[in-house]
């Protein structure tokens, strides 16, 4: 009877064991769903960065819109006292840098998370801020960490005088909210500040080339940033926001030779 016991014992042992080719073949199942699934995963991972992106264009030309507004705009900085206001005032609010300092002493080293809607999700690694220093004098650095840029022309356009080009200063006003079709003039954008580095620009102001002859044509100044899915992101002055993988490309909506008159 003892012996009848192990010999079942024995042979059920032998049965519920898993044999190799078994193993083989269930790896094989998990590893074929692991990778149906993982695209997927990062392809979802991808479009909510690209929507936090999103988000981030959409407040910073809101509060373009306030800040230019002559009746809602609070603190314009050196620009309060006046009906007028340089982009550059507002892009220093946005980095809350210059007159508009808001870290502790006179140097602050932190992460580009720190920079709040000025940081891209795409965009990983440590920025060093400078104090009473504009953007353009190097006050975020470094370049290759930088997000978005914004429209030089609305800061610098090109202007024809003498019978030569030049890219003097301007200032806006809340005019330049009442052009027609602002929801394709773009505010700012994607950039890859890597390349504005090796290029030894200002990755904070970027416009796209010009007709040959002019200041812009050479192209320094364009250095789109496609992180999302290969797409870049624009947004508009109206406070739209779009994407494209073709911002030059005959079918693209944005103006972007548009300048302040």
């Amino acid at each position: 009877m003892r012996e009848s016991s192990t010999s079942c014992t024995a042979s059920c042992s032998r049965r519920r064991a898993f044999t190799l080719v078994e193993l083989l073949v269930t790896l094989s199942i998990i590893t074929i769903l692991i990778s149906l699934l993982v695209p997927g995963l990062f392809a979802v991972r991808s479009r909510s960065r690209a929507y936090a992106c999103q988000v981030n264009l959409r407040s910073v030309s809101f509060d373009f819109n306030v800040f230019a507004d002559s009746s809602l705009h609070g603190n314009r900085g050196d620009d309060t006292s006046s009906p007028t206001f340089r982009l550059e005032t507002f892009q220093e609010s946005q980095y809350r840098i210059d007159e508009f300092w808001r870290w502790a002493g006179t140097t602050f080293n932190g992460s580009v998370r720190d920079l709040g809607v000025m940081a891209c999700s795409e965009v990983a690694g440590d920025v060093l801020i400078r104090s009473q220093t504009p953007c353009r004098g190097g006050a975020v650095q470094p370049a290759r960490n930088i997000s978005y840029a914004f429209n030089l022309r609305l800061d610098y356009p090109e202007v024809f005088r003498n019978k030569m080009w030049s890219t003097p200063p301007i200032r806006l006003s809340d005019r330049l909210l009442q052009t027609a079709q602002q929801d394709q003039i773009p505010l700012l954008w994607d950039i890859d500040g890597a390349v504005a580095e090796a290029r030894d620009v200002t990755p904070h102001y970027s416009t796209a080339p010009s007709e040959p002859g002019r200041p812009y044509s050479d192209g320094r100044t364009w250095f789109p940033g496609r992180r999302h899915a290969g797409r870049m992101q624009i947004a508009a002055l109206d406070g739209s926001v779009g994407e494209t993988d073709a911002p030059l490309g005959p079918d693209s909506r944005w103006l972007w030779t548009f300048q302040p008159q």
